[in-house]
C-alpha cells in the first residue's frame, strides 16, 4: 500500500494541493518541526492536521512533502531525532529544491496570480548536480505556468536569457569588454596575468584600487582602497587564494585591476534590476556595519547583531546574512585603527566591511524612485543588448539621481542570477512587489494554455467533442490524462503511470495548447484532487451521478474565480 496520497490542485477539502502521509502517530517533536517550517514562508505549509495516523499538509509545493513523507513517519514514531528530521528536510529538501528567498517570492507570486509551478527536471528523489562542488542544482529548476508559452526558471533566472548573455555576464572581462563595446562609462582595468604585472601598470592607475576575480560572484576574493604595491601584491594572492578553492574552468581563475571609482567611500553601492528591458528596481546596498553603545566592543557588537532573526540561514526565506568574522573584516578595521577589541562610543558607526555585499552581512535601502533617467537608459540598454529577461546591474556613484560621469561613478558588474530578494524586500523603504507581479507577468505573457477538467464518461471523445462546440480548434495540440494515459493528439504515449505523474507531465510540456483532465467521477477527485491550481472550464458529462454538495462546493471555487466556468456536456 502507498504510504502517501497526493491530491493535487483544487479540490474537493481545500483550494490547494494535499499530500496525506499515513501511517502517522501523534508527536510533539513532528508538530514542533512543522510549525517551524510553517513559520518560514506560507509557500510551505498553508496549514496541516493530524487525524486517524494521518497527516494532511495542505501547500502549492507538494513534492517536498512527498519526499520528507518517511522522515515524518520515522520521526513521528521516535525512530529518528528532532535533529535528523529537521538537517534532512531543511538541508536536504527545502536548500534542495527551493533555495533561496530569490526563487520563495517568485513562486508564490505566481501561485497568487494563478499560474502553475512545477517541478521542470524531476519528479521524485534528488539528483546529483552533474558538476563537482556545484551542489544538486537539477532540482531547482521549475516550469513556471503550463504548456506552450510557459517557461523554466532557477531563482530569477529563465528560459527568456539568452546563452550569450548567460556566458557575457558570468565574466567581468567579458562583460567590461561588451560594456566599452557600447561605449558606455567603465572605470580603467587590466588583467594581471601574474604578480608583476602589477609592477609593469602601476604607474597607470589612479589610486585606490581593486583587485578581484572575474568569475567569482558575492564579494568572493575582492580587495578594495588598495593604495599601495605591497597591499596589491596581497590582494592577488588572496584572489588568486579564492580561485582554486574549487576545480574551476580557466575563465574563471582570472584576477582584475581596477580603478576604485568615486562614490565607494560613502557605500554608494547600487544593484539595478532590470527586467524584460524595463529598470524595476534600485536598491542602494549599504557595508555591514555596527553602533556603538560606550559598553560592548565591535566583535560583541557583531555577534549581537548576528542574532536579527532576518540573518537566520537556517530559514530559507532569510532576507540579511550574518557577519562572518574573516581576514578582510579584521584587515578593513585594522586601517580604521580599530581591532575587534575596540569599543566605539555612543552611537558610532563603524563599517566593518569594504565591499557592500549581502553576502557579508550588509543591508539594502530602497532608492527606486531616485534613479537619473541616464543612468535608467545605461541599464537598459545593457540588459537588451545582452538579450538578458531579469538582469542585476551593479553601479557604484556619488549620486544616483545625476548621470553616470567618470566624475559620479561607474557600472561595476552584472549579474543574471542576482540575489533578487535584496531588491524586492530592501531593509529599508517600501517593498517591491510589484515588480515581482510584473515580472511572473512579463515572463509568461504567451503563455495561454487552456487548462480544462471532465468529470464524467462520454460515449463521445472529449477532445473531438470540445472541437465541434469550438473550446478546441483544429491545428491545436492537445494533452489529455484519462484512465491513468497521457495521450497526446489521440496517440498514447504512457500507461499505467500515477495521476500525479502524468499531470505534472502534461504541465511541463511546452508543445501543449490545452490540457484536459479526465476523471472517471467525484469518488476519483476525492482520491486525485483536480489537477490544476485554477481552471479554465470544468465539464461534467450528462451521464455522471452528481452529488449536490460536492457540486456546491464546485460552484463556490467558481465564485472565487478559481474556476472560470462550469458547463455540461
Amino acid at each position: 500500500m502507498q504510504n502517501f496520497q497526493t491530491i493535487q490542485g483544487i479540490n474537493l477539502e481545500s483550494t490547494t494541493s494535499q499530500l496525506k502521509i499515513f501511517g502517522i502517530e501523534k508527536s510533539d517533536n513532528l508538530f514542533k518541526l512543522l510549525d517551524l517550517i510553517q513559520g518560514f514562508h506560507p509557500i510551505f505549509i498553508e496549514n496541516y492536521k493530524l487525524e486517524n495516523n494521518t497527516l494532511t499538509i495542505s501547500s502549492k509545493l507538494p513534492t517536498l512533502w512527498r519526499e520528507s513523507a518517511n522522515t515524518f513517519r520515522k520521526l513521528s514514531k521516535e525512530e529518528i531525532t528532532y535533529k535528523q528530521a529537521k538537517e534532512y528536510v531543511l538541508d536536504t529538501i527545502i536548500k534542495q529544491k527551493i533555495k533561496s528567498m530569490s526563487t520563495i517570492p517568485l513562486l508564490y507570486k505566481a501561485h497568487e496570480l494563478g499560474y502553475e509551478t512545477t517541478l521542470t527536471v524531476s519528479d521524485e528523489g534528488i539528483i546529483p548536480g552533474v558538476i563537482k562542488g556545484y551542489g544538486y542544482v537539477w532540482n531547482r529548476y521549475y516550469t513556471v505556468g503550463c504548456g506552450k508559452g510557459s517557461e523554466i526558471t532557477c531563482s530569477i533566472s529563465s528560459t527568456k536569457d539568452s546563452i550569450f548573455g548567460m556566458k557575457v555576464q558570468r565574466d567581468k572581462w567579458a562583460t567590461n569588454k561588451l560594456i566599452e563595446r557600447m561605449g558606455l562609462p567603465i572605470p580603467k582595468w587590466d588583467i594581471l596575468s601574474t604578480k608583476k604585472d602589477i609592477d609593469k601598470i602601476w604607474d597607470q592607475y589612479k589610486k585606490p584600487l581593486v583587485i578581484k576575480p572575474t568569475g567569482l560572484t558575492g564579494g568572493s576574493g575582492v580587495t578594495v582602497d588598495i593604495d599601495n604595491k605591497e597591499e596589491a601584491y596581497k590582494a592577488f594572492d588572496y584572489a588568486l587564494e579564492k580561485t582554486e578553492l574549487k576545480n574551476r574552468s580557466s575563465w574563471q581563475k582570472k584576477i582584475m585591476i581596477q580603478e576604485q571609482v568615486e562614490g565607494h567611500k560613502d557605500g554608494s553601492d547600487y544593484r539595478l534590476l532590470v527586467i524584460n528591458g524595463k529598470l524595476k528596481v534600485c536598491t542602494k546596498r549599504i557595508p555591514a556595519f555596527v553602533i556603538g553603545d560606550e559598553k560592548q566592543n565591535i566583535r560583541e557588537l557583531i555577534e549581537e547583531t548576528n542574532q536579527d532573526p532576518r540573518r537566520d540561514i537556517s530559514n530559507p526565506s532569510h532576507i540579511l546574512k550574518p557577519i562572518i568574522f574573516d581576514k578582510p573584516l579584521t584587515s578593513f578595521l585594522k586601517k580604521q585603527g580599530l581591532t575587534l577589541d575596540s569599543v566605539p562610543s555612543k552611537d558610532k558607526k563603524i563599517y566593518i566591511r569594504g565591499i557592500a555585499s549581502m553576502s557579508k552581512g550588509g543591508i539594502t535601502e530602497d532608492f527606486t524612485d531616485k534613479v537619473s533617467p541616464e543612468i535608467k537608459i545605461i541599464v537598459e540598454s545593457i540588459a537588451s543588448t545582452m538579450h538578458i529577461f531579469a538582469l542585476g546591474v551593479d553601479i557604484m556613484c556619488k549620486n544616483i539621481s545625476k548621470p553616470l560621469t567618470k566624475e559620479n561613478g561607474a557600472i561595476l558588474e552584472v549579474n543574471s542570477m542576482p540575489e533578487s530578494y535584496l531588491n524586492f524586500f530592501p531593509t529599508i523603504g517600501k517593498e517591491q512587489t510589484e515588480a515581482l507581479s510584473y515580472y511572473v507577468t512579463e515572463l509568461l505573457k504567451n503563455n495561454h494554455t487552456k487548462r480544462y477538467v471532465v468529470i464524467g464518461q462520454s460515449t463521445n471523445d472529449i477532445p473531438t467533442l470540445l472541437r465541434k462546440k469550438k473550446y478546441l480548434s483544429e491545428n491545436e495540440n492537445v494533452g489529455v490524462y484519462k484512465d491513468n494515459k497521457i495521450l497526446i493528439n489521440n496517440c498514447e504515449f504512457n500507461s499505467n503511470i500515477k495521476t500525479w505523474k502524468a499531470v505534472e507531465a502534461l504541465k511541463v510540456n511546452a508543445t501543449l495548447d490545452s490540457i484536459i483532465l479526465q476523471y472517471r467521477d467525484l469518488d476519483e477527485i476525492k482520491k486525485h484532487g483536480l489537477g490544476f491550481n485554477k481552471i479554465d472550464t470544468l465539464f461534467v458529462t450528462k451521464e455522471i451521478k452528481t452529488n449536490k454538495n460536492e457540486m456546491k462546493i464546485l460552484k463556490k471555487y467558481k465564485r472565487k474565480r478559481y474556476i472560470k466556468l462550469i458547463k455540461t456536456i
